[in-house]
């Protein structure tokens, strides 16, 4: 298996895809924007050959793909590769390029609209017959101020094609949108807020888009609260809720999602999953290891052994645990980190301080907790989050 990472640095928990690969046998090769020595000793062994490019750039990563084929032919291996990956949405165009042009089975250019834009996701998610948040894609100011009228304030205006929420913006008022409008340009999308929890519905599917794993996870604010200063926090379910499940899988199978890791967001009002947007990627951060803590097994093996076995690979599917991410930045917190280590024992699974690229979204530190009991685990998330003034 000839195995070609895009970006093997970043984030630092996915070098645990390479180390698996390399451990089932993989031949893995990588094109990162990294110093190849900047990156862990054991990741730099599961490596074969690595080439530095920027990954932005067709004409640098082609270059690059040349010195690795050169390299392969010097070490004696086939001049091919059999699967492209990233595990990163920013890199989703790079890998289809490259598929394009090696004939390499996976995605192509064709597939990105349906699988990146907002406004493609909502045509399809229309089709299936799933209710919406009310939306379209900005053209001019005519039609920007009529369906701003339409759709009513507050909305929300984001790129239709983007990741994270650095360029979302929440306008309360006309006044405030004719003053965005100008700087925004025809890439961006306007949708009716919704004001609702948020949940997901994440998993593996194998190369036929068999469904290896399933998952779902539960917000406690959105993504915009914590870009804006809220302490992070999400954790896994143990169970996914049947009609989710339903409306996952059938999307699945719209997007034709294959020998991938996904993950799909709605707004669940009044009863109804709306969705939001799909993510043909592992969800971001931790939230992968609270995956593997949630049922006790490894999907980075899981995944691994299935490109190596072609699908023929079992997950755990029970899971054990609720698994909570409880992000803490710089409050006057009720409990310091000693006396959270004393009062969480063996429930607490993971800390540390997260990359500096994250602090904005996930918080400064990451306590990672589980519990079997739904009510003991908010009860944690809790104390760790409370704050003096607030007890």
């Amino acid at each position: 298996m000839e195995f070609l990472y895009l970006s093997p640095e970043f984030p630092p928990n996915f070098a645990n895809f390479i180390l698996q690969l390399d451990r089932h046998g993989a031949n893995v090769w990588a094109l990162g924007e990294s110093d190849f020595y900047d990156m862990p000793e054991r990741l730099r062994n599961a490596i074969r050959y690595y080439v530095r490019a920027d990954l932005t750039s067709t004409e640098a990563v082609e270059r690059a793909l040349e010195e690795l084929l050169y390299a392969k032919a010097a070490m004696g291996s086939p001049g091919r590769f059999d699967v492209v990956e990233s595990h990163n949405e920013i890199w989703l165009g790079m890998e289809a390029h490259i598929n394009r042009i090696m004939n390499i089975p996976g995605i192509r250019p064709g597939d990105l609209d349906r699988l990146k834009k907002k406004s493609a996701m909502k045509r399809q998610f229309k089709a299936c017959g799933l209710t919406t948040a009310r939306g379209e894609r900005l053209k001019d100011a005519a039609h920007d101020l009529e369906l701003a009228g339409k759709i009513g304030f507050p909305l929300i205006l984001k790129p239709d094609e983007g990741v994270g929420a650095g360029r979302i913006h929440k306008v309360i008022d006309p006044g405030q949108l004719e003053k965005l409008l100008p700087g925004l340009g025809t890439d961006y999308f306007m949708e009716a807020f919704v004001d609702g929890p948020i949940v997901s519905y994440d998993g593996l599917v194998d190369c036929d888009g068999g469904l290896l794993f399933e998952n779902s996870l539960t917000y406690g604010d959105g993504v915009l609260d914590y870009v804006h200063g809220k302490d992070t926090f999400f954790y896994v379910e143990r169970r996914i809720p049947k009609p989710l499940m339903n409306i996952g899988r059938q999307l699945v199978k719209a997007f034709d999602i294959r020998r991938k890791f996904f993950h799909f967001e709605f707004f669940f009002v009044d009863g109804t999953y709306m969705p939001i947007e799909i993510n043909c990627r592992p969800p971001g951060g931790a939230i992968l290891d609270m995956m593997n803590y949630s049922v006790d097994d490894d999907l980075y093996a899981a995944y691994a052994g299935m490109i190596i076995a072609n699908g023929r690979v079992t997950v755990a599917a029970n899971k054990k645990f609720y698994c909570a991410y409880v992000g803490r930045r710089n409050r006057d917190y009720a409990f310091t980190h000693g006396q959270l280590l004393q009062r969480l024992g063996d429930a607490l699974v993971e800390f540390g301080e997260n990359p500096k690229i994250f602090q904005v979204a996930m918080s400064r530190y990451r306590y990672i907790i589980r519990s079997p009991n739904r009510e003991r685990l908010l009860k944690m998330a809790g104390d760790i989050q409370r704050t003096k003034d607030s007890t």
